[in-house]
């Protein structure tokens, strides 16, 4: 039997764990315990899983092992302290972030891993991806708020004598609205107690995949959602953009009406799903073959983002796809994305004991806060309404070029 290659032991390790934790979630979820076909299935995996990393280790050079063992050791952390919790048989709260002064109960002092919520940002599926330009702001603690200059003064010809006349300031306040956000990821007790199964990069996948997920689709969503809201949330049409010969014109000319408002072209970026990107990575520029419209990973040489969540609305609570394509164009520098205050994880084993199940819930507050309302004067979505425009985000409609209109 030939030996396996180190990335061939790699990915069957993953496939093992993925396929118990597949396991695990099915029985948590469905409080029960497994199956006898899933336990002798789960005992087999675990079996093989540790011969797997017992192979794998012994290609390992000194500085993997280092590093493997470093992951050892903190999964092995976070597992004794899901033990602690569950033997002491109430529910016990736990800050991802370390509060300041004596406090003990928290990740870094009960010896567990810590785990950070700048961990859970990687974007690594479709739809997902955030603009670089985008900063995203953690741990923010107190009361923030924006002063803006909501106007400008003129310069006035007089006489000689003449007075000038008095011209006023006006200034307000942008403040972030956070709203608490969590999920819970059920664990079976049994994943905790075996040392094969990797709890820790269970429960972060769980996290990290939950939170991409949720910033993603809200940023860039059309859905009118009723808390925190992306910049294309319930936003009317700016136009129309064409995929025919005059699609590099009409984004060029639909970026220039930014730069009318005072915006720089450079810093703007385009989002759309991938079928538009496929089209305009197939239309010539102007009509010619020299270029296309999307090349060197820029579209009409502006940087941009892919997300299926662009063309998506709420039905309801669901969130479906929206019957036309869409083009969004923002500077997602006057965006405010926050992570307010402590990130608490609560390690429930009380509620799903008679199942052998330990609950893991994680709450935290974020806020998404539109800096860009209230430049230019601003204006009101409605007279009186309080409720202002963004200035810094477009939606543009995607149709054939013979349907163009208002570029």
């Amino acid at each position: 039997m030939t030996k396996k290659t180190k990335d061939e032991l790699q990915v069957r390790y993953r496939e093992i764990q993925a396929r118990m934790g597949e396991l695990n979630v099915t029985a948590a979820e469905g409080r029960r315990e497994l199956t006898a076909d899933e336990q002798r299935e789960w005992n087999t995996l675990s079996r093989e899983a540790e011969v797997v990393m017992m192979d794998l280790q012994s290609q390992m050079t000194e500085a993997e092992l280092s590093k493997h063992r470093e992951v050892i050791s903190k999964g092995e952390q976070l597992r004794e302290y899901l033990r602690q919790t569950m033997q002491a048989g109430a529910k016990r709260e736990i800050l991802l972030f370390p509060a300041a002064g004596n406090v003990t109960a928290n990740i870094t002092a009960s010896g567990a891993i810590q785990l950070s919520i700048h961990e859970m940002i990687p974007t690594l599926h479709e739809g997902l991806d955030l603009p670089k330009t985008l900063k995203i702001v953690t741990g923010v603690t107190g009361n923030e708020l924006w002063p803006v200059s909501v106007n400008d003064v003129e310069m006035e010809e007089v006489g000689e004598v003449e007075a000038l006349n008095d011209q006023v300031l006006d200034f307000t306040n942008i403040t972030p609205v956070q709203n608490p956000v969590g999920l819970k990821v059920p664990i079976s007790n049994m994943a905790i107690d075996n040392a094969a199964f990797d709890l820790m990069a269970f429960v972060q996948a769980k996290f990290t995949l939950a939170l991409k997920k949720y910033l993603a689709k809200k940023m860039y969503s059309q859905a009118n959602w009723a808390k925190n809201k992306g910049p294309f949330s319930n936003l009317t049409k700016a136009g129309d953009i064409d995929l025919g010969n005059n699609a590099y014109k009409s984004i060029l000319k639909a970026i220039a009406k930014f730069s009318d408002k005072g915006f720089f072209e450079g810093d703007c970026v385009l989002i759309m799903d991938r079928e538009t990107e496929a089209d305009l990575m197939a239309t010539p520029r102007a009509g010619t073959m020299n270029g296309f419209v999307i090349e060197n990973g820029l579209c009409a040489g502006h940087p941009y983002v892919c997300s299926h969540f662009l063309n998506t609305t709420l039905n309801g609570s669901t969130l479906v796809p929206t019957a036309k394509k869409y083009i969004g164009i923002g500077y997602f520098e006057w965006f405010a994305l926050q992570q307010h205050g402590d990130v608490r994880m609560v390690v429930d084993p009380v509620t799903l004991a008679d199942k052998g199940v330990t609950r893991v819930i994680l709450r935290t507050s974020w806020s998404f806060t539109d800096l860009s309302t209230r430049i230019n004067g601003g204006e009101e979505t409605s007279e009186g309404s309080g409720v202002y425009k963004t200035q810094a985000f477009a939606l543009y409609e995607v149709v054939p070029e013979e349907s163009s209109s208002n570029i």
